[in-house]
């Protein structure tokens, strides 16, 4: 089976909408099946009933497909008894659902919890704030200067005081296979307990719960060609029994009087409330296509991410981050002397669907001194095709990030000028014909930006909600507001310098009523950027609203 004829099952693939576009995001989250979309509709359209509730047989029918689909994940990871599979929301609840029930019933003060310096921060801040409620040690297992686990430090780490460690399977960041197997070893070897955060490694290799003998397993169905709102807790089940119910209340419930409550035996005793029913369906059927096509998903991802080390390591400004010989299909890089977020701005505009920032690992970009980088992940429908457009759009957007200044053109001079009442930055761009154009007044405007010292750029300072670092500085002086900002993105300097050429020098209550949606409009540049997490414009002006609504006028944010 190639990728090609692999794609017919999903149908992002075929829809002319979305078609065109290059799909490389499925860290964040794959594309689905349409056996699980038309699974989920069945439920919705024909067979809507609750389970384990009702007595007549279309909810009989239901709830046994319901129980079916917890057998079919049980075989799907290899665990010894479906009562073992508890459904939850997510990987994320599932962290926290563990996280919870050890805080009532095992944690100690003076315990140790291990964690690595590569987890999602859904398997870091639910451990830290325990550590701190409790007074428990949070450690962390180091990595090298690529961003690769250091097995020999860490395993080092593990002795009689570590109750818990919490690991991901593979880094969602990198790509990294951690050599999980070895650390479980020796965590047992001191008692202490296991989570495995599984959400990058099930849809990408075969796991085998008991062979690993981890205590807890944690996966989202969203990011295995299932649906979203669904997750999965494996957990041994005489820990299950022993942990305590994280939310009370519905099909958990076994006998209820006023005086005292007893609940069901797991996993229904963590599973309170109606459940995501057509969530557990749809996870199910992509269990068993993941299972039906097991060797053939894992051959073409291989050959896949060998094409795309091919691609990117021909590219001499092109950093590679991770364990390139121990990884998934997943890779993160960055450029020399680029701002990812100017590349992934680039490539959007080529159709192209990359994530950059800190993949939602900030501790991992702190420890090698970087600030994101771009992720390219991919699965078994992705094909030569995409890499070879991608690495083709790759090329011209450095080329347009790194090209002179002198080469960038002020205004198109085919374009005649009207009188406006525009400011020069803002005309600039209102008189360009194209994205490309946009983007190369956006770089002039950038250099005219008047930049933040660096004393200025603190945690006060920071813009939240960009995927770039920002960093602006609003005061007040005879009367009219002062403006200066930074950021490592030569297109977000381009737009900051675009906002401060608005509202520098204005009122307080002119600021007020400034509108960005109209203003970007007035320029053109609506339609090529959101008001979003991406750009950050919305957060620039509220942080400068804010100053202005709240400062006093010898204030500075």
């Amino acid at each position: 089976m190639s990728s090609n004829i692999l794609r017919k099952y999903f149908p992002f693939f075929s829809n002319p909408r979305s078609q065109d576009w290059v799909y490389l995001d499925s860290a964040a989250t794959s594309q689905k099946l349409q056996s699980v979309i038309d699974v989920t509709q069945h439920y919705y359209q024909e067979r809507t009933v609750n389970v384990h509730r009702s007595s007549h047989q279309l909810a009989a029918s239901v709830t046994e497909q319901f129980e079916q689909s917890r057998k079919h994940i049980q075989h799907f990871i290899g665990a010894k008894s479906h009562k073992e599979i508890v459904w939850t929301k997510g990987a994320t609840e599932s962290i926290n659902l563990i996280a919870s029930g050890l805080s009532k019933s095992v944690f100690k003060a003076g315990d140790s919890i291990l964690i690595s310096a590569l987890e999602h921060h859904a398997n870091i801040v639910p451990w830290q704030q325990i550590a701190q409620e409790l007074n428990l040690k949070l450690q962390v297992m180091p990595v090298d200067n690529h961003g690769v686990l250091k097995l020999k430090e860490s395993l080092q780490l593990i002795n009689s005081s570590t109750v818990l460690v919490a690991l991901g399977h593979v880094s969602n960041a990198l790509g990294n296979i951690n050599p999980i197997e070895v650390i479980i070893a020796k965590a047992k070897e001191f008692g202490a307990l296991t989570l495995i955060d599984g959400t990058q490694a099930v849809s990408h290799l075969a796991v085998d719960v008991q062979r690993l003998d981890c205590d807890f397993y944690v996966f989202s169905g969203h990011k295995m060609f299932g649906p979203t709102g669904i997750g999965v807790l494996y957990g041994k089940y005489a820990l299950l029994e022993q942990l305590p119910p994280y939310q009370l209340g519905g099909e958990m419930i076994q006998k209820v009087s006023f005086e005292h409550t007893t609940f069901q035996p797991p996993p229904l005793k963590f599973e309170a409330g109606t459940p995501n029913i057509a969530g557990v369906l749809g996870i199910s059927v992509a269990s068993e296509f993941i299972q039906q096509h097991r060797t053939t998903l894992l051959g073409l991802e291989h050959n896949l991410y060998q094409q795309l080390l091919d691609t990117l390591s021909i590219i001499p400004q092109v950093r590679l981050w991770g364990d390139i010989v121990n990884s998934i299909c997943v890779q993160s890089f960055t450029v020399q002397g680029v701002s990812h977020y100017d590349l992934a701005v680039l490539l959007d505009k080529r159709n192209i669907a990359v994530r950059v920032g800190h993949h939602c690992a900030m501790p991992l970009m702190e420890a090698l001194g970087i600030d994101g980088t771009i992720r390219v992940s991919m699965a078994a429908y992705n094909t030569s095709a995409d890499i070879h457009a991608f690495g083709a759009a790759l090329t011209e957007c450095i080329s347009l990030l790194t090209e002179p200044a002198n080469h960038l053109a002020i205004v198109d001079s085919s374009v005649e000028h009207k009188p406006t009442k525009l400011a020069p930055i803002a005309e600039s761009i209102k008189q360009a014909k194209s994205w490309d154009q946009s983007y190369r007044q956006l770089m002039l405007a950038g250099k005219g930006l008047v930049r933040l010292q660096d004393q200025y750029k603190t945690d006060a300072s920071a813009v939240s909600g960009c995927e770039s670092q920002v960093w602006i500085r609003c005061f007040i002086e005879e009367g009219a507001l002062v403006l200066e900002g930074d950021s490592p993105s030569k297109i977000v300097r381009g737009l900051l310098a675009i906002v401060f050429e608005a509202l520098s020098g204005k009122t307080a209550n002119q600021v007020l009523d400034f509108n960005l949606a109209d203003y970007l409009k007035t320029l053109r540049l609506g339609q090529h950027l959101s008001q979003s997490r991406g750009n950050g414009l919305s957060a620039v002006v509220d942080k400068i609203t804010e100053y202005c609504q709240f400062q006093s006028s010898d204030r500075e944010v």
